[in-house]
This record gives C-alpha cells, sequence and structure tokens, in this order.
C-alpha cells in the first residue's frame, strides 16, 4: 500500500505562522510565499482569511509599519509606492498608507536631509554633483520638482 501525503489545513496554517513570526507580512507576500512552496491554493487563501480574522495578518498596518521604515530611511513617496505594491499591497491601502505617513513628516525634509547625509551642502554642488544628486533623489522616489527645489532653489 502506498501512502500518499496530503497536505492539511494545519500545515498550511503552521507555515504561515512560522513565517509571520519572523516579520510582517503583506497578504500577497504571504501567499506568494506559501505558493512557492506548493500548498493547496483552496487551502491557502482559507488560512489566510483565518488570519485576517484573527488579526495576524492586516495588509493596512503592514503597509503604515513598512512605509514608515522606509521614511524613516529617507526613501520617497514614489519609491516606497513601489516596494509596497511590490510585496502585494493594493493601491487603495499604498496610497492610505502614504497619505498617513505624509501627515506625519514632510517629505520635503527627508529628502534634504538625505541630500546633505549623500551629498552635503547643495550650493556647495558642481553641475555634475548636481545631476548626481538629482538622480539619486529622483531615484529614491522623490518627485524632480521637490528636487529640484532643494538643490537651486534653496541655494
Amino acid at each position: 500500500m502506498t501512502e500518499t501525503k496530503k497536505t492539511t489545513l494545519v500545515e498550511v496554517e503552521a507555515a504561515a505562522l512560522r513565517l509571520l513570526s519572523r516579520r510582517d507580512h503583506g497578504r500577497g507576500e504571504l501567499a506568494k510565499k506559501l505558493r512557492r512552496r506548493e500548498l493547496p491554493e483552496a487551502l491557502i487563501e482559507v488560512v489566510l482569511d483565518e488570519l485576517e480574522e484573527r488579526g495576524y495578518l492586516d495588509d493596512a498596518r503592514f503597509a503604515e509599519e513598512q512605509g514608515a521604515i522606509l521614511a524613516r530611511k529617507c526613501w520617497g513617496p514614489r519609491q516606497i509606492a513601489h516596494k509596497l505594491r511590490a510585496r502585494g499591497i493594493d493601491e487603495t491601502t499604498v496610497d492610505e498608507a502614504l497619505a498617513k505617513i505624509a501627515g506625519e513628516q514632510d517629505w520635503r525634509d527627508r529628502a534634504r536631509q538625505r541630500m546633505h547625509s549623500r551629498f552635503g551642502d547643495a550650493s556647495e554642488l558642481d553641475e555634475s554633483e548636481q545631476q548626481r544628486a538629482f538622480r539619486h533623489l529622483t531615484y529614491r522616489g522623490y518627485s524632480p520638482g521637490l528636487v529640484r527645489g532643494i538643490l537651486f532653489d534653496e541655494s
């Protein structure tokens, strides 16, 4: 008699809880990780719904926490939104998280802080350094208009 292994709901839940014990996840990111383990899709959905009901899985909380961490590291709103979407957070939740983060801090101050720590005083930069600073800050997720203001208007 050959024994076939059937994945149970308890095993899927245990795998999800192991992942959540390491760090918080968004629903989409956790589902992706569970799918990579080739667990049954129907059981994954049941477990994710159950974890949301218990409060172990909350996309809004995850987006706010991760967004705040990235903002403290001087990432701009565009890059924060991109990183959250890459982790499976929907657009509405991303927008709500960014609005909350923006209410707690000033993006211009964060960009200025990053600019100063990386390149020094904007008034002392030559043209090529200004271009490097501009590319760096726009890559970090700040709008080109805000970066131009920091580099050229405030000099």
